[in-house]
């Protein structure tokens, strides 16, 4: 990786992590806080924790330099140019020292037994190349609005990966050790949905999972790339999974049936639709409840 559109690396000063965490950050200053110390606080300890400011416009470096310098597990970096999402995070992997990688989003709260799960779960099923949890559903003011599953077999997270997200990318963590050295992260073209095509290819080096356990809480903005354009963002997912088959990949019938009415539906209906209907398919829970998220998580983070 060329050192081009970034400053040198800071705090590297962590002997044998067991763990490399990364962190792509851009303009995330009002949940950042929350974010890097649900990863300071978590009951695993010993890791290093590698973040990549993607040249912030707000406060959001700062913060990451406040806490590079009372903790020496932070190792922190900063793009001179805006690089977006999938090339940051190559970078970051590219610092990754670990034979365990995790990954952590600038806006999400881990539980603070997050890692420490994961990890024995990997650590114990050494051919899974993958694992990620359940996750709560939060907003912009910390409120619990949802609730979102996955699937726990490796068969059912195999069938959900044609046509639907099935491992959250914001607290995945890889077992490094099953990929080759030349394992391709993500592309840089892609500027939203990036994960997609890393799951396909993962898919090739060992089984996916997911613990049954809510270990994450993910932040629902409605300023995302994502919610500002929900059609872009499928059809940047449709090339991927058509990308997939012409590598062999092989979905399942009903993953095909699916697919095809995914198609047709966002064809038709209005961008303002789309994520109500969604929710229903993907069979997320809405949160009637007005339960603040510093009560909900109080035992857990």
């Amino acid at each position: 990786m060329s050192p081009k559109g970034r400053n040198a690396m800071t705090n590297y000063k962590i002997k044998k992590p067991v763990l490399s965490i990364y962190m792509p950050v851009f303009n995330a200053a009002p949940y950042l806080v929350q974010s890097i110390e649900s990863i300071l606080n978590q009951t695993l300890k010993n890791f290093e924790f590698i973040i990549i400011d993607d040249a912030s416009t707000d406060s959001s470096w700062k913060i990451i330099k406040s806490f590079a310098r009372r903790d020496p597990r932070i190792r922190a970096c900063r793009n001179r140019l805006n690089l977006g999402v999938s090339t940051t995070s190559n970078i970051a992997i590219s610092f990754a020292r670990c034979k365990y990688l995790a990954r952590m989003d600038a806006d999400d709260i881990s539980t603070s037994d997050r890692l420490e799960k994961q990890l024995k779960y990997l650590k114990s099923n050494p051919k899974t190349v993958i694992v990620g949890a359940q996750c709560t559903i939060i907003d912009q003011n910390d409120q619990i609005i949802g609730f979102k599953s996955f699937p726990i077999s490796s068969t059912g997270i195999n069938d959900m990966l044609f046509w639907a997200i099935p491992v959250q990318q914001g607290y995945m963590m890889i077992n490094r050790s099953l990929l080759p050295k030349s394992f391709t992260w993500y592309s840089a073209s892609k500027t939203s949905a990036e994960e997609v095509d890393l799951y396909f290819r993962l898919s090739q080096y060992g089984l996916f999972a997911n613990l049954k356990d809510y270990l994450y809480f993910y932040r629902q903005i409605k300023s995302s790339l994502s919610h500002l354009n929900p059609k872009k963002t499928f059809y940047l997912t449709l090339q991927s999974r058509l990308n997939a088959i012409k590598n062999g990949f092989q979905p399942s019938l009903k993953a095909i049936i699916i697919n095809l009415a995914e198609i047709i539906v966002i064809s038709i209906l209005p961008s303002s639709l789309i994520y109500n209907l969604w929710y229903f398919i993907r069979g997320i829970t809405k949160n009637q409840s007005a339960s603040q998220i510093g009560t909900f998580v109080g035992s857990q983070v």
